[in-house]
């Protein structure tokens, strides 16, 4: 499996597979209850890097840059804090695809593209219900926090891997 950078416009069987992946990954990443919401996501994107399997995509990412329409509560923190930065919306990999390494690989990417770009990655991770996985995944891709925010439904720590 290689990781593609997906171009644009993407197909409908795409968006279907990512916002399956995406809806089987929740409440680790946001739920999103139909396919037209999730492709307004996608419309929303910068950058989408995602792993296939005969065709069929596994794995994926998205990542907003500031300035977009977005009107995510975590979003707009990040932007009220930053004012330029690469934010990872979401990942999500299939259930039989976790544990090989391909969430790390994505974010050796996303680490690698803010380099070259002089941007911090910036994220957010569920601390209620608490993302155990998902936090010990960060804090080994050296990311710190950098504030949290209580919602009714759940809590986050926003996370950012400083790559000045």
């Amino acid at each position: 499996m290689k990781l593609l950078n997906l171009t644009r416009p993407l197909n409908n069987e795409e968006i279907s597979q990512m916002h399956a992946i995406n809806q089987a990954n929740s409440p680790d990443v946001g739920d999103i209850p139909n396919v037209n919401q999730f492709k307004s996501l996608i419309d929303l994107s910068e950058t989408i890097y995602a792993y296939k399997d005969k065709g069929i995509i596994v794995g994926f990412i998205l990542l907003m840059r500031e300035g977009t329409a977005y009107q995510s509560e975590n979003y707009k923190f990040i932007s009220s804090k930053f004012d330029q930065f690469l934010y990872v919306d979401r990942i999500a990999i299939d259930s039989k695809y976790r544990r090989q390494g391909l969430a790390e690989k994505i974010y050796s990417k996303v680490i690698s593209d803010g380099n070259l770009l002089g941007l911090d990655v910036l994220c957010e991770v569920n601390t209620r219900p608490k993302n155990e996985i998902s936090l010990s995944f960060h804090k080994k891709m050296r990311f710190n926090e950098i504030g949290t925010q209580d919602f009714e439904k759940n809590s986050v720590v926003y996370l950012k891997r400083s790559t000045k």
